[in-house]
Parts: C-alpha cells; structure tokens; sequence
C-alpha cells in the first residue's frame, strides 16, 4: 500500500520558510492531508536542523494544531533533496526569499532550482505572505 501523498515544505531559518511552513499547514488543513517538513542539512548538523524546525512549527502556535507534520533532516542539496522529496506530493512548498527588478522576480538558487525541476506544482511564498493575496504558484 503506497504511502499517504504530503505536502512538502522546504525549511531554514529564514522568515519566507516560516511563511512557507504556515501556508502549507493552512493548506494541509484545507485539503485534509498532512505535511512533510524538510530541513537539508550537511552531515553532524541534523540536531541543529531538528531543533530549527521544532521552532518553526512552534512557532504556529494553535494553528497547526489537529495537522500531522512530520520533521525530516536529510543530508544533501537543499534544491535536488526537495524535489526528490516531492516526486509525489501534491506540492512543493518553499519560501520566497527573491527580490523584484525592474518588473523581473530575482529566485534565490534554491527556488529556482525547485520550479526548474519539480514534477508537482511549487509554491512560492514571499516573506511578507501576510501583506499578498496569496502565493505564487507555478505549474
């Protein structure tokens, strides 16, 4: 029996990926599935990372509550983990760390990296979500 499809959510200590974490809980909430948190870290790190998340999910406070969310901390590259990652979720969900110029939207590696090469649809959540409409998504 194949596993349960989750949303999956890049995570680092940036504003954008908790912005990215909250809208991914919202919409696991909203669809009635579950969500995959992903901290990519370098080998002796995973601790650190773990602990990162664990804060960016507390930091929801209530909102996350009744969500399933699990923590991951994979070795790697962030950008080629999270894809593989998302082979089969609903959505790839990252933090919109980019600037704007002159009409262009600038991606960090990461991000770009992901709506290059993701299979699902990627959701770019800015840091400031709370004063957009929504997120960008890109199929």
């Amino acid at each position: 029996m194949s596993e349960k499809p989750r949303i999956v959510v890049g995570i680092d200590k940036s504003p954008a990926a908790r912005a990215a974490l909250s809208w991914a809980v919202r919409e696991a909430r909203r669809t009635t599935t579950s969500v995959l948190a992903v901290s990519v870290c370098r080998l002796g790190f995973e601790a650190a990372h773990k602990e990162d998340l664990r804060a960016a999910l507390d930091s929801l406070g209530s909102a996350a509550d009744g969500v399933e969310v699990e923590l991951r901390t994979p070795h790697g590259v962030p950008g080629p983990v999270l894809v593989e990652l998302s082979e089969h979720a609903p959505c790839l969900v990252v933090g919109g760390t980019g600037h704007h110029k002159r009409d262009v939207v600038v991606f960090s590696s990461v991000t770009a990296y992901c709506l290059r090469h993701a299979l699902c649809p990627v959701v770019v959540v800015p840091f400031d979500a709370e004063q957009h409409a929504g997120p960008l998504m890109l199929p």
